[in-house]
């Protein structure tokens, strides 16, 4: 038995794409990845001192904290933006706010080498930012952070 014929432009709904061409929420506003990106350092901030002070019980002084207190905040940091990026599709703030990363040119999960790329680039452009006042991490090293509900549009 075969279906009856539909026209391919009414075979798909106004939040479907047609074959070959992708859809890809547009990215989240500037306010929310600031405040994400705020939420995120000051998490990795009190995770990092925490550790530093009860595992690794520096507390003595400045020459003994720092060489302690850094790479905690690094390590801190790596496993939040990267590791969190890579298993959850965002860091603890982005889940927290209702946002995910994904490929800007066809949606789908970040890879290993552009999280790793992206963390990096965002250290760099703090220091541009604070410098400069310029662009976010936003959409870097061909990813998007985009909020879930947008995402969620194109599965319904």
């Amino acid at each position: 038995m075969n279906a009856p014929y539909v026209e391919p432009a009414a075979a798909y709904s106004r939040r479907q794409s047609p074959p070959g061409r992708v859809w890809v929420p547009k990215e989240a506003g500037e306010n929310r990845l600031a405040l994400a990106a705020m939420t995120d350092g000051l998490l990795a901030f009190i995770i990092a001192f925490a550790l530093a002070v009860r595992v690794f019980h520096a507390h003595a002084g400045i020459a003994e904290f720092a060489p302690v207190f850094l790479p905690c905040l690094f390590a801190v940091s790596f496993v939040n933006h990267v590791v969190g990026t890579l298993l959850f599709r965002g860091s603890l703030a982005k889940l927290l706010f209702g946002m995910r990363v994904l490929r800007w040119k066809d949606g789908r999960r970040p890879r290993v080498l552009q999280t790793l790329a992206r963390w990096l680039f965002g250290y760099l452009m703090i220091v541009l930012q604070i410098l400069l006042e310029g662009a976010s991490v936003g959409q870097a090293c061909g990813l998007r952070t985009v909020r879930r509900r947008d995402e969620r549009r194109n599965a319904i």
